[in-house]
């Protein structure tokens, strides 16, 4: 990154702790205007004090502003310079304070910590397109020391282990996560046979597995290793990942506009419904999308929507539904993602 020229913003007014002539931002991107970002902190405190006066909850206040460094943190997250609106939303307020409802109507105006956290965890979802093993040593030794440990917890064989007491033991584990282990007694075993083995501690092994998958992460980054133990020792271990994006019928409003899957590292949230769902900003588009998009997404979303084209138009939207009938919409006690898509469904039809 290089040195970028540092422009002063004026003329914000209201209940801030932070004077409006202290507000300086580092200028990376002319995604907009200075009079359109000043209009967007102008629209955003509309929308709040709006709800300050008429609703019956006590609403969030803003927060301090970020740091430059924050700001740093986030462009390496995402791998993208930062939308100039996003910058000058965040140097008025970082998200607002723990206290009180949230400031949309419910949701909660995130803070760039809480950014942070769910851009890493994006990140853990991307995949290495040539998977390899760097440390085949190291992998195989941990690898091992799982493969004992379900070994010790299956039937002890018989007159000497010269009589076999099982054929074999499959299992699949992962971070935090153990299916099975599941017990065939002969070769002849259907899954409908098999046994069970209780295993009430896996701490001895949760460790070796989170060491492992750290080990990997880089070059493989899988979700969950599938196990098969046979009786001589001998053993079979499959590395798999989870294919939600795949199995889940998305769709996009417009169509192509979305790209079809729970989370994006460069998807950056703005309000969360406090459950895993956001409204932000889309870095990266479907084929039909527009660049800087706001988009709802997060765990329970499946239906795709662009909200608008960027964040001043989102507020303006939000502005247009207060004026409109006195925010009758955006009142109700249904979710704030579905009433926005069903006030755009109704808009387009």
């Amino acid at each position: 990154m290089g040195i970028f020229p540092l422009v002063p913003f004026f003329g914000l007014t209201g209940n801030h702790p932070q004077s409006a002539s202290k507000f300086i931002l580092n200028v990376r991107h002319n995604y907009t205007t200075e009079p359109t970002i000043m209009e967007i902190i102008r629209k955003w405190k509309e929308i709040v004090n709006w709800q300050r006066n008429n609703s019956q909850e006590q609403i969030g206040d803003f927060a301090e502003p970020i740091t430059e460094e924050q700001f740093s943190v986030l462009e390496k997250l995402l791998e993208e310079f930062l939308p100039l609106e996003f910058k000058m939303l965040y140097q008025f307020s970082n998200g607002q304070t723990e206290s009180g409802n949230g400031m949309l109507f419910g949701e909660r105006f995130i803070s760039s910590d809480e950014i942070i956290r769910q851009l890493e965890f994006s990140r853990t979802l991307i995949k290495p397109e040539n998977k390899s093993i760097e440390n085949p040593e190291k992998s195989g030794n941990l690898i091992n020391k799982i493969v004992e440990f379900y070994i010790s917890k299956a039937p002890r064989h018989k007159l000497f282990g010269l009589q076999k007491s099982w054929y074999k033991i499959e299992f699949k584990c992962g971070v935090g996560s153990y299916s099975g282990p599941y017990l065939y007694a002969s070769k002849g075993t259907t899954s409908k046979e098999r046994g069970i083995i209780k295993i009430s501690d896996y701490e001895p092994i949760s460790g070796i597995i989170k060491e492992l998958h750290i080990l990997e992460e880089k070059s493989y980054n899988w979700d969950e290793l599938n196990f098969v133990i046979f009786a001589d020792g001998t053993f079979k271990v499959e590395r798999t990942n989870y294919n939600f994006d795949q199995d889940i019928a998305f769709t996009s409003t417009p169509e192509n506009a979305i790209k079809k899957k729970y989370f994006h590292f460069k998807w950056l949230p703005i309000f969360s419904d406090f459950g895993g769902n956001y409204i932000g900003i889309d870095l990266d588009p479907d084929v039909k999308g527009k660049k800087g998009q706001i988009i709802i997404f997060g765990r329970d979303e499946e239906k795709m929507v662009v909200i608008a084209d960027n964040l001043e138009l989102f507020f303006d939207f939000i502005l247009n539904e207060i004026n409109k009938n006195n925010a009758e919409a955006l009142m109700t006690e249904s979710h704030l993602h579905d009433t926005i898509r069903e006030i755009i469904n109704n808009n387009c039809a």
